[in-house]
């Protein structure tokens, strides 16, 4: 008698007050995990650090300034607690609206914070990339996909201070 294993993908379904549904989140095998070259340029510059993790300091805007529409910014403050710095025009058109300043934790009311908040601590303690693809309602648009790559980067202590991420909608 022989067993199939069938890997089965959780898949966020709770009712949310952002544009995003039936968001499922990975991690991130190799630079082909990617559809949107956006997304797929972060993971990349970010991969070319390995083993090692890059600093904060070490992301130049000025080298990116195609990707800067679709970036956005976590600052690490603690165990499950975030602040959002920056999000690019494309990250404020695909979510519905700015997060900039705002504090993500899991006592948030909103339930995609407090998943958001769970989420990013997978990424600290992991120390390494991971990935988010999902339906997002859009531009009046229902159903388009989208994706993302959210990777952390360092202090001069090792210590993860900040995630960038770059997200893009699949065409």
């Amino acid at each position: 008698m022989s067993t199939n294993l069938i890997y089965m993908r959780k898949v966020e379904e709770q009712k949310r007050s952002d544009n995003f549904r039936k968001v499922v989140r990975e991690s991130v095998t190799s630079a082909d995990d990617f559809k949107t070259d956006t997304v797929r340029a972060l993971y990349r510059w970010w991969a070319e650090f390995q083993p090692d993790l890059p600093l904060r300091a070490d992301f130049d805007i000025s080298r990116h300034w195609k990707l800067a529409p679709s970036l956005y910014l976590v600052e690490v403050l603690g165990p499950g607690r975030y602040r959002n710095r920056l999000n690019g025009e494309t990250v404020v058109d695909i979510v519905g609206t700015s997060l900039r300043g705002h504090e993500i934790t899991p006592q948030d009311p909103l339930p995609e914070i407090r998943l958001l908040s769970d989420y990013l601590d997978t990424l600290v303690a992991g120390r390494t990339a991971r990935r988010c693809s999902g339906v997002a309602d859009v531009f009046g648009k229902k159903y388009l996909s989208f994706e993302t790559v959210d990777c952390p980067l360092v202090d001069e202590a090792g210590d993860i201070r900040f995630i960038i991420g770059a997200m893009s909608l699949l065409r």
